[in-house]
């Protein structure tokens, strides 16, 4: 076990330990939201190692025996890794009272100031219950509708879209399989009371905070997420013979991944080539599809460090996500990449999107994304977003300097 006492610069500087909290954490770097906070805390630790002392706890992805915990370390900061239950719906349960005693013990032992919450789905609520009865300040920043709703993409099993969550309890909605109404409403309570007992709501933005806004979230404010500056590499155009279609966010429905497959294989194009990245493929893996005049070539998930590479080799963008999206980060890193944007008006995912100067924003109807390819179609090349578009995407770094005076308001 790490020693947890202050250190001699802690006491000099007058440190403040932040405990970050998020199902998963680097190297496991699985998810959007994990990308997102994993950038918040390489800037806390490159740019604010003066004022917080970081420690971290997480789940493991593989297996590992139910509550049992290891640590290890992640450019310093103390990593707490800890194993959780596998069982039907696991995202879904809000209560795990072996996890609570679990956390309360780390919290006791590492006594933080704060405490930072993100996606806590496997680790349950109960380690922000936990939190509660110690009288310790929370922060929970939301990535998705997991708090306000039983679908955490706001899609049920049928495949129906729940666009502004539930504001009406009593509207009929399709529960999880083998959940009832009972423990749905149970766990809504129990959900929005820790909410409404933190010292902060983060929505990451303006458009899902009005969607939890709706919801009767109120102690909330808006701190939108932000890219990693990158030393992006040139796009391949001239190589390329077709305009480089792409859908990188994962081939499940609320994504919009049917809408794409189904677009690009109903009409004759001419000049489009399609790729995809397929989160489940093996590193070896190389499969080439036929979709009616597209050809289109399926590639692994591209590690972090090479995402750079991987929007060298696209020329469009597309992301027809059909769920409200919380944030939408792969939109705002193609156009800071030069990178042409198609994607959805749902939630956050278009909101840096500026219309015909850095893409084209639409409701994600198979009908609508047809006219934007067969438009697309027409360019000899395809289109790139202007300087301001570019110049005008939020950096984490801005993103952090908000959570830095939001966390001096609480500890101060």
């Amino acid at each position: 076990m790490f020693d947890n006492r202050l250190t001699r610069k802690d006491l000099i500087m007058n440190r403040k330990k932040i405990a970050i909290v998020n199902v998963f954490f680097s190297p496991q770097a699985i998810g959007g939201a994990t990308r997102v906070v994993m950038d918040n805390v390489d800037v806390l630790i490159d740019d604010y190692n003066n004022k917080y002392n970081l420690v971290a706890f997480t789940t493991n992805h593989e297996m590992q025996e139910p509550h049992s915990i290891y640590t290890y370390l992640y450019k310093g900061v103390r990593v707490y890794r800890a194993g959780v239950i596998h069982r039907v719906n696991m995202d879904w349960h809000a209560r795990d009272e072996k996890m609570k005693h679990l956390f309360k013990d780390f919290l006791l032992f590492e006594q933080p100031d704060v405490v930072h919450f993100h996606c806590v789905q496997r680790l349950s609520a109960s380690i922000v219950e936990a939190t509660l009865e110690l009288g310790i300040p929370y922060v929970v920043t939301v990535h998705d509708a997991w708090w306000i709703s039983d679908h955490q993409f706001l899609m049920d099993q049928n495949g129906r879209i729940y666009a502004e969550a539930h504001p009406d309890p009593f509207n009929p909605a399709l529960l999880p399989d083998e959940i009832n109404l009972s423990d749905s409403t149970e766990r809504r309570a129990f959900l929005k009371y820790l909410l409404s007992r933190a010292n902060l709501v983060q929505i990451v933005s303006e458009a899902f905070a009005r969607i939890y806004r709706k919801n009767g979230v109120i102690n909330l404010t808006v701190n939108r997420n932000g890219v990693q500056p990158r030393e992006w590499e040139p796009r391949g155009i001239s190589s390329r013979r077709k305009i480089c279609v792409a859908h990188i966010g994962g081939m499940s429905d609320h994504k919009g991944y049917h809408l794409f497959k189904q677009a690009l294989s109903s009409f004759c194009f001419k000049n489009l080539d399609a790729l995809v990245v397929d989160h489940a493929a093996s590193e070896d893996s190389k499969v080439v599809e036929q979709w009616g005049s597209v050809t289109t070539r399926f590639i692994r998930k591209v590690p972090q460090r090479q995402v750079e590479t991987l929007f060298s080799q696209i020329d469009v963008l597309v992301a027809p996500s059909i769920w409200p999206e919380s944030y939408g980060l792969v939109t705002r890193e193609a156009t800071a990449a030069g990178v042409w944007v198609i994607c959805s008006n749902k939630g956050g995912i278009g909101e840096d999107v500026l219309e015909n100067r850095s893409g084209w924003v639409i409701e994600p109807t198979l009908e609508n994304l047809i006219i934007a390819f067969k438009k697309l179609d027409q360019f000899e090349q395809a289109p790139s977003p202007d300087i301001e578009s570019i110049n005008a995407i939020r950096l984490v770094s801005d993103q952090v300097r908000e959570l830095d005076v939001q966390y001096q308001e609480i500890v101060g």
